[in-house]
């Protein structure tokens, strides 16, 4: 461990609390990523054990909005994630792709809406449903093996989706993939997929990122409450359709891509 790789943030004043969507939604002061920053250099003074430390650096949803505000651009979760170690999930094998269509319907959960939206595009589609985004957390852990795997079993098809996430392995892949629209709003929830773009109405983060929900499930609850709060009354887009169904689930009035079909981008 190089401690000036944790110093800064651990004798910073707390300046980007605001920003952190953890900090903000649960109110804890352990979960400001200054607290979280600590943590490494008490654990090598040998004043946390290995087992709380690694609690302790647990809070970090990963979305980068403390480094989009930092003056001096410290990559925080990158910075924990490395020290944590914890070893990258393994993707989910890859499900077989059921039809031959050209367009493929990733479905990242129960629903399906692939029917619905062949009859809107006028085209035939096949379906692929994953569970983890094509190996999403994975790839973003450094795993070099996903975007082999995505290439090899989608070459020469073009998907459909409307997860960010799905979105990002895909493009990373040279898959090329369309995007289901959502209707205007003057109100739009911008996911962290997308960059961190904390404002007035809503966090950083909606606190389903990958792994965040089911490693911690009161935080994320928490984080995503204090988005319904700042986004009140307001009828609400998101591109992203995981980010409007976890919304969603908590009392948002939001809707994401597969709620409103649209024209079929070419």
């Amino acid at each position: 461990m190089n401690p000036s790789d944790f110093t800064t943030c651990a004798y910073c004043p707390r300046l980007c609390r605001h920003v952190c969507p953890v900090a903000v939604g649960t109110g804890f002061e352990s979960a400001t990523p200054s607290s979280m920053m600590a943590v490494p250099l008490l654990a090598a003074r040998g004043a946390l054990d290995a087992a709380d430390a690694l609690v302790g650096t647990s809070l970090c949803l990963g979305c980068g909005a403390c480094t989009a505000h930092c003056k001096v651009h410290v990559p925080v979760s990158k910075r924990l994630t490395a020290w944590r170690d914890v070893e990258a999930p393994a993707p989910e094998p890859l499900a077989a792709v059921v039809g031959t269509a050209l367009h493929v319907c990733i479905l990242t959960d129960d629903r399906d809406w692939s029917a619905s939206w062949a009859a809107v595009a006028a085209r035939a589609v096949s379906v692929l449903r994953t569970r983890d985004s094509l190996g999403h957390a994975s790839w973003k852990r450094g795993n070099p093996n996903v975007l082999a795997a995505v290439t090899a079993h989608l070459a020469g098809r073009e998907l459909v989706t409307g997860s960010g996430a799905v979105e990002q392995v895909a493009v990373a892949a040279g898959l090329r993939v369309h995007r289901l629209p959502t209707p205007p709003s003057a109100t739009v929830f911008h996911t962290c997929h997308a960059g961190p773009r904390p404002g007035p109405s809503q966090l950083a983060c909606c606190g389903r990122r990958e792994g965040f929900a089911a490693r911690e499930p009161d935080a994320a609850r928490a984080v995503a409450l204090e988005n319904v709060r700042l986004l009140g009354d307001a009828s609400t887009t998101c591109v992203d359709d995981e980010c409007a169904c976890w919304l969603r689930e908590h009392g948002a009035r939001i809707v994401g891509p597969t709620d409103s079909f649209g024209s079929f981008d070419d």
